[in-house]
């Protein structure tokens, strides 16, 4: 009943140049317990298995989009940037959480050893990046290039290693915090190891299944489809993929928590299997099917899953502890910052990709919030306080950090929904106020509308041939999308001379 006011709430988002997810979030604030109270603190636990589901689509969705080939073609930059941005993360987080613990309520008349501890486990937390924000801004911009590839790389490459030390840290957490007398032993980290085990066995079986699936021919069912007419029976079959990939995704997700392992990590890693099962060459074909087949679901998603995250926010305990937030915010945007930078520069990015890296790995969401929750659950005595504490700087990172991404992304020229939209005279698609046309491609942007090869994509030739990407002229008037040449209609033409005057007005 609330769905309409939230997507109104996106709407205006959108309207003011802000990422439509962050309007979800202030519309859940809005309409939370805090606001408008018409949706009930004692109502939101019931609705923790919408929030669990919308967790296992965006989580399979982020390691959908992930591809070996592509991963190969930039590991030394996913590599060093994943490294350089964790460790930065830890280690500004962990100082200024040691820094302030004589003034925070949280820390200051703890044993040094639990301080370390609880510093420890907020630095690991900071490592931490939301897919799901990342996933929706991609969506909403139509973002595609080399900039969000490696920004989608490292995001989930991260989030992996997150999920590896947080469990182990938990367990080295509870170790640490037992009474004296009780030392350190390797058998307690059978749990941690045992969980993580679970979750990659778990991620690889439902990924190699769930490709097997989506990959099904529909022969058997031909004799109905029949029956139908030709647009039905294309909608009953997009229907079915759909259904079949999310009902897949959601019961990875439910069955890790009944086998103790992490859900999360397993539908990620079961998004990675079913993209690259067919191996590099037919990757490209798998991830359009499955891209299509969420694509129908993750504007639902994003509003359910992101106006329930707002709604859940306990404004007047994050009032309390608005200053402490702010310096650990402070703090991760700076490390994100040095730590991408660095990381870039020793990864060999182009310059234009190594400013603005950092820009896409400053929101957190859904995966920080669970493991935030975790802490509480597994320690009772300081967990509530250390939630109010990082739920605090998540909203911080989440307010400001998909404005951030979805400006580097149209400045590196890879959001071809918000690219000639003056162009094009038609009526604009349901997909938001910014969207591409019904008659336009989804590939075309204006770099690829140049001609005479003067403009490469994605920002310029020099940063299309470092980054391996090889443009073509467009030789008698055609159109090159995705390597295939096709002949330009009367419209793209007069688009194409359009765009080439505006270009050089």
């Amino acid at each position: 009943m609330l769905s309409p006011a939230l997507f109104l709430a996106g709407r205006a988002a959108q309207i003011l140049r802000l990422p439509q997810i962050t309007g979800f979030v202030l519309g859940g604030v809005l309409v939370g317990p805090f606001g408008l109270n018409l949706l009930r603190a004692e109502g939101l636990p019931s609705l923790a298995v919408v929030d669990h589901a919308c967790l296992a689509i965006i989580a399979f969705a982020a390691g959908a989009e992930l591809q070996w080939a592509e991963l190969r073609r930039i590991r030394g930059q996913v590599l060093y940037i994943t490294l350089g941005v964790s460790a930065a993360s830890y280690g500004f987080v962990y100082l200024a959480l040691v820094a302030l613990a004589p003034g925070l309520a949280l820390l200051h008349a703890r044993p040094w050893r639990h301080v370390q501890t609880i510093a420890s486990m907020a630095a690991t937390l900071a490592i931490a990046r939301s897919p799901a924000s990342m996933i929706a801004v991609l969506k909403e911009t139509e973002g595609r290039g080399p900039y969000c590839s490696l920004v989608m790389a490292v995001v989930v490459t991260k989030d992996v290693l997150v999920f590896i030390c947080f469990s182990l840290n938990v367990e080295l957490s509870a170790l640490v915090m037992r009474n004296a007398g009780e030392g350190f032993r390797l058998t307690s980290l059978a749990g941690p190891l045992g969980s993580l085990f679970r979750s990659i066995a778990l991620g690889v079986a439902a990924g190699a299944l769930m490709g097997r699936v989506i990959s099904l021919p529909a022969r058997p069912f031909n004799w109905a489809l029949r029956r139908l007419p030709q647009t039905a029976g294309g909608r009953v079959k997009g229907l079915a993929r759909t259904a079949a990939v999310v009902g897949m995704a959601v019961a990875v997700f439910w069955a890790a928590e009944s086998f103790a392992a992490e859900p999360l990590l397993a539908c990620v890693l079961a998004g990675v299997v079913a993209t690259n099962r067919k191996g590099e060459a037919l990757a490209g074909s798998v991830h359009e099917e499955l891209a299509g087949a969420l694509g129908a679901v993750m504007g639902p998603v994003n509003l359910a899953f992101f106006s329930l995250a707002g709604a859940s926010l306990v404004l007047g305990s994050l009032v309390g502890t608005l200053g402490a937030a702010a310096v650990v915010w402070a703090m991760r945007v700076g490390a994100v910052y040095c730590g991408s930078w660095l990381g870039a520069w020793l990864g060999g990015t182009p310059p234009e990709h190594r400013r603005r890296v950092w820009y896409g790995m400053i929101t957190q969401a859904g995966v920080a919030m669970g493991l935030a929750k975790a802490v509480a659950a597994r320690f009772p005595d300081w967990g509530p306080e250390f939630v109010t504490l990082m739920m605090t700087v998540i909203l911080l990172n989440l307010v400001t950090g998909p404005p951030l991404f979805r400006t580097a992304i149209i400045a590196v020229g890879e959001a071809r929904a918000l690219q000639l939209p003056s162009l094009a005279g038609d009526v604009f698609e349901a997909d938001g106020p910014f969207q591409r046309t019904a008659s336009m491609p989804k590939a075309v942007s204006k770099p690829q509308l140049a001609t005479d090869g003067e403009r490469g994509v994605n920002g310029g030739g020099a940063d299309a041939a470092a980054n391996g990407i090889v443009t073509k002229p467009s030789g008698g008037g055609g159109e090159r999308d995705g390597g295939r040449g096709t002949a330009a209609s009367p419209r793209m033409q007069s688009l194409e001379r359009r765009a080439d005057a505006d270009a050089f007005a």
